[in-house]
């Protein structure tokens, strides 16, 4: 089974609009529910694969359908989902990276955030079942980064 240390967590992480307020960008309708890293997060798998997410990155976190959070009681942005779903995102937007590994990936953040075996894998068997659509968009997409003055 895949694991994973959180090796370096942003100090500063906010909502886009926030971001933008402050620095005089237009606020756009949906900046409300984005995420942008103003520092790295830094996630080493397997204690060889080193994965930065960097600043500027920006993410609507752990998109996981209503079922999967009831059962597990984690919104979006709460640990320990909010390191794994950023790691997450990152992943599926990495042109490249198997959805089998983002996947993986995932669940061993969340372990290692303490998610807990059942809840882990609550959220694991969401994203693999319900993932894929996500997975083709962002491998298409590529990340979503922005950088603010």
């Amino acid at each position: 089974m895949t694991t994973a240390v959180i090796e370096q967590r942003p100090e500063r992480f906010d909502r886009v609009d926030r971001v933008k307020e402050v620095s005089g960008e237009p606020v756009l309708p949906g900046d409300d529910r984005l995420w942008i890293l103003g520092d790295p997060l830094v996630v080493v798998v397997d204690g060889t694969e080193r994965i930065e997410v960097p600043v500027g990155f920006t993410t609507d976190g752990a998109s996981v359908p209503d079922w999967a959070q009831a059962i597990t009681g984690w919104s979006p942005w709460a640990p320990p989902q909010r390191w794994a779903g950023i790691t997450h995102d990152w992943l599926y937007s990495t042109p490249g990276v198997t959805k089998a590994h983002a996947d993986a990936v995932l669940r061993a953040v969340l372990l290692a955030e303490h998610g807990g075996w059942f809840k882990a894998e609550v959220m694991f068997m969401a994203v693999v079942v319900g993932g894929g659509s996500a997975y083709r968009t962002d491998q298409a997409r590529g990340p979503d980064q922005r950088i603010f003055v």
